[in-house]
């Protein structure tokens, strides 16, 4: 994700477009930075504590964004990445705030039952596929995992979704919605008239 980062801002600001040289630099900087101590900690710890169990949408999309990169093949389309950062925001959301909510149930021990994360896991494969969106293969990845027991956690909701995934995921929506709504307001403004100057509106 942080080499993805650096690549992205690469593009922003024209950095050596189609430059393969600069994608292998954004490579050594990454492991360079991974290293770097922070509070006595490299920053790879620090990241594999706050997300030791990453999930499989994650994972995905991350794999996803590499290899178009990399390879310039599009694995996944406009809709496939709004399923996949929709899915991360709202079920991060329901999972991590729920217990903000007076008298809210448990959802994060629903994770624990194995026929209620299977068929969830499966519902939302099945869902996503009948839509023809690719996300389902996330879905599907980590019924699969959650099943070989892939991760050490045995909750299934961490096989969907994990912190980082979720964060993320807000970050890009939110980015997204900051973008349309500029768009919007420029289409305003670029819409409006201008006012006939000194109130003449007859034509000669």
């Amino acid at each position: 994700m942080l080499w993805l980062g650096l690549l992205w801002a690469g593009a922003r600001y024209r950095i050596g477009q189609q430059r393969q040289w600069v994608k292998v630099g954004f490579a050594i900087a990454t492991v360079l930075l991974l290293f770097v101590p922070i509070g006595g900690m490299p920053l790879w710890n620090w990241i594999f504590s706050f997300c030791p169990n990453p999930s499989l949408p994650m994972l995905g999309l991350v794999c996803a964004g590499l290899w178009q990169h990399l390879c310039g093949v599009r694995v996944l389309q406009p809709a496939d990445w709004r399923a996949g950062w929709g899915f991360g925001a709202v079920a991060g959301t329901l999972l991590y705030l729920h217990p903000l909510v007076p008298g809210a149930a448990d959802l994060y021990y629903l994770g624990w039952q194995h026929s209620v994360a299977v068929w969830s896991m499966a519902g939302l494969a099945l869902a996503a596929f009948a839509f023809g969106n690719r996300a389902g293969g996330f879905f599907l990845a980590a019924l699969i995992a959650y099943e070989l027991r892939a991760l050490e956690s045995p909750n299934g909701w961490d096989y969907l979704v994990d912190p980082f995934y979720w964060l993320v995921s807000l970050g890009v929506l939110g980015a997204q919605a900051v973008g349309a709504l500029r768009r919007a307001w420029d289409r305003r403004v670029q819409s409006r008239a201008p006012f006939p100057a000194g109130g003449v509106t007859a034509a000669d």
